[in-house]
């Protein structure tokens, strides 16, 4: 009967994912598991062995003659990190032996990768791989290439592009190409957030640290990024003072909470985005130059709509699909004509604007294919959006030309007849254009 409690007990220590080993009073080995064998690098048969035979200085001698538990002692065994538990086993006051625990530090950071990605499962993590991204030009088919490229490295990147060109999409086809897919993917958006409570959100605080702050304190989102990828999105719209925090970070890898002493060490990979131009931000003092450096380690700039027409085609399967799956829509095509109005287009809003004429489009269908009456709204916004433009360009010409009349007009001092020479106008037309002005 023993004998099968022993095979019992035995069967449920090998069962478990720690190591396990359990010496008696006298320091003799009883217990030790299949885990614990492999990690030390013991000898099979040990159960009745001295532990200072196979660990000479063992720590569990210190245990057991001073009854004191250790908890998440470090140690290197074998060229691999170890967390150990120690704790002494007492009986009615008297201390019959110890037991140790451990496990591979590589095992639990698996493990807290695991746990922070399932936390993050709520529409922080990235979805879009790069071979989602529609499109296909030349120009587009290039920076699929590039970002690939950088997807193999653990560098910060920069994203360039103007809003609503999709540099988030790269973002997250960049992360899931890279030795960090199976870690958690954190987007931020930097211009949505006042600076406080931005400063919050990416550092964390601890219990107290200010008026209305969580009980218990906040993890910051470099912290639930650790192992994987933060995205700072709208990186110019960041105040100097998070510029400042954010470079320390970025240099010593290691975050701070509010109000806390702390210091949390964190392993992410940056990815950030702007549609506005940093140097000139950094000329006007509104962004630091070494952050900027730090940041722009490689660049990936996504061209606008305009500058990739030729996409649009795929672009709109694309979106139809998408959205057909949403609303239970059945398109199927979109008319040639269409594609044509399409290309004619300035697209101030680029692939997000053209997002909005698609969804639009798709939810008012009566047909299988879109067809030119389905564009009706955007082709009488086209054309006045056309129109204001001309009126622009003739407006910028007027105001040229008044410009270039008045200068002239100084340079002769006033002497109209000389001025008209100049400026290749008989005086009548001058005098017509100054009673304009």
């Amino acid at each position: 009967m023993q004998s099968i409690l022993y095979t019992h007990i035995q069967a449920i220590l090998d069962a478990s994912h720690d190591g396990i080993i359990a010496v008696d009073k006298n320091a003799n080995i009883v217990l030790v598991n299949k885990i614990a064998i492999e990690i030390l690098g013991l000898p099979d048969r040990i159960v009745g062995e001295k532990i200072s035979k196979y660990i000479p200085n063992s720590d569990m001698l210190r245990i057991l003659s001073t009854g004191k538990r250790e908890i998440g002692d470090i140690a290197t065994v074998l060229n691999q990190q170890i967390i150990i538990n120690r704790l002494p086993i007492i009986v009615e006051g008297e201390i019959i032996g110890a037991i140790s625990t451990f496990k591979e530090i590589t095992d639990i950071q698996k493990i807290e990768m695991r746990i922070r990605k399932k936390f993050l499962e709520s529409g922080l993590e990235a979805k879009y791989r790069l071979e989602d991204i529609a499109g296909d030009s030349p120009v587009f088919t290039e920076i699929k290439e590039l970002a690939r490229s950088f997807a193999q490295t653990d560098a910060t990147v920069l994203i360039l592009g103007e809003s609503g060109t999709g540099k988030e999409l790269f973002a997250q086809g960049i992360h899931l190409q890279s030795q960090r897919v199976n870690g958690p993917f954190v987007a931020v958006n930097c211009a949505a957030l006042p600076g406080n409570l931005l400063e919050s959100e990416l550092f964390g605080y601890e219990d107290g640290a200010f008026t209305g702050a969580r009980k218990g304190g906040k993890q910051g989102l470099f912290e639930l990024a650790h192992g994987g990828t933060i995205f700072l999105d709208e990186i110019g719209e960041m105040s100097l003072p998070i510029q400042a925090l954010l470079l320390r970070v970025l240099q010593e890898k290691k975050v701070r909470r509010i109000g806390g002493e702390r210091i949390f060490p964190v392993d992410v990979r940056v990815l950030a985005a702007t549609n506005r131009n940093l140097e000139e931000l950094i000329e006007e003092k509104l962004f630091r130059s070494d952050l900027y450096y730090r940041l722009n380690v490689l660049t990936l700039e996504i061209p606008p709509l305009r500058e990739r027409l030729a996409d649009i085609p795929a672009l709109c399967t694309s979106i139809i699909h998408e959205f057909n799956d949403k609303t239970n829509k059945k398109v199927t095509g979109v008319d040639a004509q269409i594609y044509e109005l399409f290309q004619q287009y300035h697209w101030p809003g680029n692939v997000r604007e053209l997002r909005n004429v698609i969804e639009r489009m798709v939810l008012l269908a009566q047909d299988k294919t879109l067809g030119i009456a389905d564009a009706q709204f955007f082709k009488r916004k086209a054309e006045a959006t056309k129109l204001r433009a001309a009126m622009q360009r003739q407006k910028n010409a007027e105001q040229t030309e008044e410009e270039m009349i008045a200068s002239t007009l100084e340079r002769v001092h006033g002497n109209k007849t000389e001025a008209a020479r100049l400026l290749g106008i008989d005086r009548t037309t001058l005098w017509r254009k100054l009673k304009r002005m």
